[in-house]
């Protein structure tokens, strides 16, 4: 076949039209290659493989009821056309395709936050010139190559918890409705929620999770299984460490009623208060389950805990406790924790 009859010159910068975008799909359909396609039309390489993943259909279905993806001018469109009528003035971040790519490598390669890597670039002397809020917009337009909501691990819609008045009775535990109302507000250092992350459902080994109140200072644990003896065991080794601090740093912890955590009382005896949250309020220990969401950037949901080694899962607990929390202005959980607890030392 020869292309040189169809190669037509276009503007430099100029959009896709919705013409070029059918002649793209009819051209795909040919398995014509991307380079010879951004020839025929006329653009990079690179923008004919982004057209393609933004326009592309996923789970068709043939004749055969065989599953197919295809790329749809008619979607491309669709999507440029919304963009247009919602834009008020030209994106910021077009202007500055060098930022766009130092944020965009930040959230996918570094696992940070929207709000950390906008941190970054301000030290890393790029002009930012939107705020955060627009920056969220920029990635649910996907108007980055490829970044998108699924890599914010945040990213949410926000639901009204609802209150759930439920009595439990644990040995050597007790409600968190008889919880200290200053715990709840977190006016205090060494009150601490407590989780278990597993990997695969024929893993043995799993993750003792223990997040502190106040400051979200981590502390994570490779145990040998999902057991009231591990979780004893993980606990006693932190006491270990810190044998003559170890009552100023947990004053209580609080934990779901998982059949790990049933003996409260073994762990009462190392001097901690402990408290078990109502069934199915994951919300009464929110702190916790938001650092697990930080634990999976590293360690994904199927993947076996035997998989990392301790040395590893320290790593993962250190860039946990040093990360840039927008919570705290910018601040560390390790800064906010070492800060208060001088103060009761």
């Amino acid at each position: 076949m020869n292309h040189k009859y169809y190669i037509t010159e276009r503007k430099k910068g100029k959009h896709l039209s919705y013409e070029e975008r059918v002649k793209i799909e009819t051209l795909l359909e040919r398995n014509v290659t991307l380079k010879e396609i951004a020839t025929i039309i006329g653009v990079s390489v690179r923008t004919i493989n982004r057209e393609k993943k933004r326009g592309m259909v996923k789970g068709l279905l043939d004749t055969n009821l065989k599953p197919y993806d295809k790329y749809s001018a008619q979607k491309s469109q669709r999507r440029y056309d919304k963009l247009q009528k919602t834009k008020q003035s030209n994106l910021k971040i077009d202007k500055n395709i060098e930022l766009a790519n130092f944020i965009e490598d930040k959230i996918l390669n570094d696992k940070v936050s929207p709000y950390v890597a906008l941190e970054l670039a301000k030290k890393a002397g790029f002009e930012v010139n939107f705020c955060l809020k627009t920056l969220y917009n920029y990635i649910v337009a996907e108007i980055f190559l490829i970044l998108s909501v699924k890599d914010l691990p945040y990213y949410r819609k926000k639901n009204n918890p609802r209150k759930i008045i439920k009595r439990i009775r644990k040995a050597g535990g007790r409600s968190i409705e008889e919880r200290a109302e200053f715990i709840n507000n977190r006016e205090e250092l060494g009150h601490w929620e407590m989780d278990t992350v597993v990997g695969t459902r024929e893993s043995k080994n799993c993750l003792l999770v223990l997040t502190e109140r106040k400051s979200r200072k981590q502390i994570i644990e490779k145990i040998d299984a999902k057991n009231s003896e591990s979780v004893v065991e993980g606990i006693k080794k932190i006491f270990n460490r810190y044998p003559k601090t170890f009552k100023k740093r947990f004053l209580t912890i609080t934990s779901d009623n998982g059949a790990e955590f049933m003996n409260a009382e073994a762990i009462e005896k190392l001097g901690v208060t402990y408290f078990y949250a109502h069934s199915y309020c994951s919300w009464e220990r929110g702190s916790n389950e938001n650092n697990n969401k930080l634990i999976r950037r590293f360690i994904s949901k199927g993947t076996p805990i035997e998989n990392y080694s301790k040395k590893e899962i320290k790593n993962i607990e250190k860039w946990m406790n040093n990360y840039p929390r927008e919570l705290f202005h910018g601040k560390t959980a390790e800064e906010i924790y070492q800060n208060f607890f001088r103060k009761i030392a």
